[in-house]
């Protein structure tokens, strides 16, 4: 009779970490892997979850370490050497990354998951071609990878290539899914574009962040000259102000009574949909606030104190690239000490309180206490001369009412501003400026300056 054979000695710490992680109890599941990496320093699994572990416990350094231990004892393995460029992406090591995930192709030049991390790392290192040529390599390889077609028409889009673009931007919602994508699911059809739309309602679906919204609402005048009835659903923050968008027929809040409908969009496959080119966006505003100004705006802008720009410096802590599109507020303090400016912040969250020092603060108007809706928000950006913003929802509302925007830009943008230029067709009245490169935004801030200097020495020879 043949003895079973025993398992090794790390199996018992290794599953039990896999359990706790499960549980989502990670220090406990860190201790697991770290007794099974010391019963078998060779054995890979037990030392690739350890790192695994580190790296979600926001350990950077030690997951390097960690992952570059299991390179070193795998040399051959694409996976561990695609692994430690993804963890140094993370820690933005680009250069390193890029060497880690070309070793990681090399070794398997079939591994589709190390070409898509190949492509976005190509990206951050600023060369959005050759993440093209990429992901179309990837793609050849496993065409039915909605991550890969969408990833890679964001870079088309990037690009300028609208008409490759869209399309494979609609993968999207196979990518990340559309429980996670959209809180609602309309019963009825989804809008093919091809459809007639005369004589039949429309519903909008909102999808995404705020920004979007405000950004994708402009599409609802085109379709309206469709012959269609367009109702929008957006975040309840923006009803008040989105229901003035031209021609819709309504607008209500994501979660309240769904209204009766023919037909549903998603909002951000409305360009796919409607065949957009850039020449053809019109970037004219068209947002107007609800009523008249609150009194408590209007006297902190009065209008009379010269030349007045508001500041949005930060955006959303738990966005994905909010590391990289956000300003320390210490660096504010160059441009705050410009002479015959007044300064007003439309920080919301975090608020100016959790950004700056007491002496920063100071130096601004706080209007956050008094902005309590976008529509609010939207008669203060009437009220300024010019808006300053990283890449925040408060782009997109100064854009869509016409106010003069400077919009601050990573060196790593968001594909719907494009890698280069100043100018984007979506807001006719908005200045891009962009990081030449990833190490700071001093060339961006020095650039503020000298537009607040002009703007306020207009002023002066008026």
């Amino acid at each position: 009779m043949t003895r079973p054979m025993t398992p090794p000695l790390w199996h018992e710490p290794y599953h039990r970490g896999q359990q706790l992680t499960r549980e989502n109890k990670l220090p406990e599941a860190l201790g697991a892997f770290e007794r099974a990496v010391s019963v078998a320093p060779d054995a890979m699994e037990p030392r690739r979850e350890l790192a695994s572990t580190l790296y979600q416990l926001g350990r950077l350094g030690e997951a390097v370490r960690q992952f570059e231990e299991v390179v070193a004892r795998f040399p051959a393995n694409s996976e561990a050497a695609n692994n430690l460029a993804s963890v140094l992406v993370a820690a933005d090591a680009f250069e390193r990354a890029f060497e880690a995930v070309q070793n990681a192709v090399a070794l398997d030049p079939a591994n589709v998951v190390a070409l898509h991390n190949l492509a976005e790392i190509l990206k951050h290192l600023g060369n959005w071609e050759a993440a093209r040529d990429v992901y179309e390599a990837a793609l050849e390889l496993d065409p039915d990878r909605p991550a890969a077609r969408m990833q890679y028409g964001m870079t088309q889009l990037a690009l300028g290539d609208w008409r490759a673009g869209w399309p494979a931007f609609e993968s999207r919602i196979d990518a990340i899914g559309p429980q996670r994508l959209f809180a609602e699911a309309p019963s009825s059809p989804r809008w093919s574009g091809s459809q007639t739309l005369e004589g039949k309602r429309l519903l909008i679906m909102h999808e995404q962040g705020f920004g979007d919204s405000i950004m994708m609402a402009r599409f609802a005048r085109q379709l309206v000259s469709r012959g269609a009835s367009v109702h929008l659903r957006c975040p309840a923050p923006l009803v008040e102000l989105l229901a003035t968008v031209p021609d819709i027929s309504g607008c209500t809040a994501v979660g309240s009574a769904m209204p009766a409908h023919d037909l549903h969009a998603p909002l951000m496959s409305l360009p796919f949909l409607l065949q957009t080119m850039p020449e053809q966006v019109d970037g004219s505003p068209y947002l107007t606030p609800v009523g008249i100004c609150p009194a408590a705006i209007a006297a902190l802008l009065p209008g009379d104190q010269g030349p007045t720009v508001a500041l949005t410096w930060s955006g959303n802590p738990a966005h994905i690239n909010d590391r990289r599109r956000s300003m320390r507020g210490a660096l504010l303090e160059p441009l705050l000490d410009t002479p015959g400016v007044r300064f007003v912040a439309m920080q919301k969250s975090p608020s100016m309180t959790e950004l700056l020092s007491p002496a920063l603060q100071s130096r601004l108007v706080d209007l956050a206490p008094v902005c309590a809706s976008f529509n609010d928000s939207a008669h203060a950006l009437q009220r300024v001369d010019l808006c300053v913003t990283v890449d925040t929802s408060v782009a997109h509302l100064a854009g869509a009412l016409g106010t003069p925007t400077l919009l601050c830009l990573p060196f790593y943008p968001d594909f719907r501003w494009g890698v280069s230029g100043t100018r984007t067709p979506w807001y006719d009245r908005m200045t891009i400026l962009r990081q030449e490169d990833p190490s700071g935004w001093g060339g961006v801030l020095t650039e503020v300056g000298r537009a607040v200097e002009r703007l306020r020495d207009r002023g002066k020879h008026a």
